[in-house]
């Protein structure tokens, strides 16, 4: 009876945190709101046993940690629309061609590759203004996040610059290539950089 009515509240709760993540209007804040409370229960359920009590007791035939952990990967899924912008310029169909460091290049070739940088520079910093003031308290899951968003896009903006770094795709090609893989990475370690 005990596990019955713990179930009950759990499942009110989830009701309720899905209704309060309605009012973000941001997709990937309100993905991240529940993340971090799917999280906090799921930890606060294994360090009291209730966890144990529940899995002992369920009557849905459902593993209740795995479902919590399953809810996390789903809204892991919708925060990383962040950064689908990115990983879309970075992508080498959007120019078709594999330049070489003497080829000569189309205007329209040449605006391309600047498109790409402007919006991968454009959106990490627009990113890290509106994401730095984002909290994760859990320090490990916050580490988590921070470790699947540096896994997503640093290899692939490592790829971007050395294809198109040593090509002459503008006078200056430092005014769009304006960040190493090293300040990238440094940026996305500085995401919910709150204090607790």
């Amino acid at each position: 009876q005990m596990a019955t009515y713990i179930n009950g509240i759990l499942k009110a709760l989830e009701k309720n945190l899905e209704s309060k993540s309605k009012v973000y209007d941001n997709k990937c804040l309100s993905a991240l709101f529940l993340m971090n409370n799917y999280n906090y229960i799921r930890n606060n359920l294994k360090e009291s046993e209730i966890l144990t009590l529940l899995q002992d007791n369920h009557h849905d035939g459902v593993d209740l940690d795995a479902r919590y952990i399953d809810w996390i990967h789903k809204q892991m899924e919708v925060y990383r629309l962040w950064y689908q912008p990115m990983v879309d310029v970075m992508a080498d169909s959007n120019t078709g061609t594999v330049f070489r460091e003497s080829d000569k290049l189309k205007d329209s070739q040449k605006d391309a590759i600047k498109t790409k940088f402007k919006v991968f520079n454009t959106t990490l910093e627009e990113q890290l203004r509106i994401q730095q003031k984002w909290a994760i308290p859990d320090p490990q899951f916050r580490e988590w996040v921070r470790e699947g968003n540096i896994e997503a896009i640093i290899f692939r903006y490592e790829d971007m610059c050395k294809r198109y770094e040593k090509v002459n795709f503008s006078s200056n090609n430092k005014k769009y290539i304006i960040y190493s893989t090293e300040d990238v990475e440094k940026t996305l370690t500085m995401f919910f950089d709150q204090k607790f």
